[in-house]
């Protein structure tokens, strides 16, 4: 089998045949890009740099809210810059509004408008941090993509104020009615708390251990109680068998002289005249003998009143008893029996009331539990809307603070860093890529034409290709003849 192959010549022989199908796609392609430069619509950017002020007043005043990454800081500034606010505003001030409508032209400068992040200025191994970005605007007219860059870049600047004193001036009115919200619920609760307290006074769970102290201090009294009306019943016992005794003439009643009168004067009844001057003998016979005169005379004493004693004892018991109210000694007894049983009252009025309130204190003692239990709901309440109110007292003093730095500058602020310069070149259409894409288009049209006009010409231009088309041997060749 003969070979067939392709030579790298005969691609060269078929554009050497067909050059005019490839130069004229060509050249026409280059005039149809010089062309296209030349009259195509030139569109110029001009970029204005903005960054981001540090606050004026230490971080420390005025603590911010927990900052957003780059990602989505870019796409909140995104967000903002292209409102539709900032946008009007410049459109407005520039004049971009005439003859059309607002909303239109919002639409097209948002396509026109790009903003990126200038690179950095040295690489370095910190995470790094948005503190600037570029706002580029893209018109046909050099001019007016430089004021409307440098428009966008101030409105926003201007804007952005704004809507921080803004948001700082709401959150401190939202907080501000919070507070009012929360300090009218804390005045209803403290007003349930206190009516709730009024009602079971003296039963709180704070008041317990007063209860119990009181108790224990009321259980002491009525010990203590108990014994003075032991006393003073024994004392009226006392008292009442010695006026029995007096009555009954008996002569174990025991007669105290007051310092100065003679006990024969205060005995007012013979009984007890015999019984202090048997006491006297006695006491007079330890220091003398039977044959002082002194003891003599108190024996002979003694015998006479032992003998009125024999003869009161013979009366009426009615007169003994008229006579002993004439004794100063029996009314004393009287009137102490008098006073004693008063005292033995007023002990026992004294011991109820004891165990009266010894009752209620217990009492209260043991409904503490219960209470506490039906006030811990409100309580409760009460205690985490207090929490509540002072953590809203707290943020809306910080809220204030950040008010008056916005509303004053003194945070962080964006500004224009670099103001938008007069383009000098355009950005569309750029003349080599214009270039080379028209070239490139005019070379694959040329080789297009090329080749096809090669596969639909049957004319033979080889002995190989005669030997293909006929089958037959070739037995010589004719040297291609230069005309003179």
């Amino acid at each position: 089998m003969e070979d067939t192959r392709v030579h790298a010549l005969d691609y060269l022989s078929v554009v050497r045949r067909r050059k005019r199908w490839l130069i004229v796609p060509i050249v026409s392609s280059v005039v149809v890009g010089l062309l296209l430069v030349r009259f195509l619509p030139k569109e110029y950017r001009s970029s204005a740099t903005l960054s981001v002020a540090a606050p004026d007043v230490s971080l420390s005043l005025v603590k911010e809210a927990q900052g957003l990454d780059n990602e989505e800081r870019m796409r909140a500034l995104t967000q903002q810059l292209l409102s539709p606010e900032i946008l009007a505003r410049v459109a407005k001030e520039e004049g971009l509004a005439a003859g059309s409508s607002v909303e239109s032209v919002i639409n097209k400068m948002r396509k026109r408008i790009e903003i990126a992040v200038p690179e950095p200025v040295a690489q370095t191994a910190e995470p790094r941090r948005l503190d600037a970005f570029l706002v580029s605007y893209t018109d046909a007219e050099p001019g007016r993509a430089q004021r409307v860059a440098n428009r966008i870049a101030t409105v926003f600047v201007d804007e952005n104020a704004k809507t921080r004193t803004g948001r700082a001036e709401s959150t401190s009115a939202f907080i501000q009615a919070q507070l009012h919200a929360s300090e009218t619920r804390l005045a209803e609760l403290e007003g349930r708390l206190r009516k709730s307290k009024e009602i079971y006074m003296g039963q709180l769970p704070e008041q317990t251990q007063a209860n119990l102290s009181t108790v224990n201090g009321l259980r002491q009294q009525l010990e203590a109680n108990a014994t003075a009306l032991r006393g003073e019943q024994d004392r009226l016992s006392y008292i009442e068998r010695q006026i029995d005794s007096m009555v009954k003439g008996s002569g174990d009643i025991l007669i105290v002289p007051k310092a100065g009168a003679e006990p024969t004067r205060l005995a007012q009844t013979p009984e007890t005249r015999v019984m202090l001057l048997e006491r006297q003998l006695a006491d007079m016979r330890s220091m003398y003998t039977d044959k002082h005169p002194d003891v003599q005379a108190l024996q002979q004493e003694l015998a006479e009143a032992r003998r009125d004693a024999v003869a009161a004892a013979k009366k009426p018991e009615g007169e003994r008893i008229s006579q002993l109210r004439m004794d100063p000694t029996y009314r004393q007894l009287v009137a102490d029996r008098e006073m004693s049983r008063m005292q033995i009252r007023e002990r026992q009025r004294q011991d109820s009331d004891i165990r009266r309130q010894i009752a209620m204190y217990q009492a209260r003692v043991e409904r503490a539990p219960m209470v506490e239990q039906q006030l811990a709901s409100v309580q409760r309440d009460f205690e985490l809307e207090k929490v509540q109110y002072n953590e809203l007292t707290a943020q809306l003093h910080r809220a204030q603070v950040a008010e008056s730095v916005e509303r004053n500058r003194r945070g962080e602020q964006f500004a224009v860093l670099y103001s938008a310069s007069w383009p000098t070149e355009p950005v569309r259409p750029i003349p080599l890529r214009v270039m080379l894409i028209s070239i490139l288009a005019g070379i694959c049209l040329g080789g297009a034409l090329t080749l096809g006009r090669e596969y639909l010409d049957r004319s033979v231009h080889s002995a190989r290709d005669l030997k293909d088309e006929f089958q037959l041997p070739v037995l010589g060749e004719v040297a291609r003849i230069q005309p003179a």
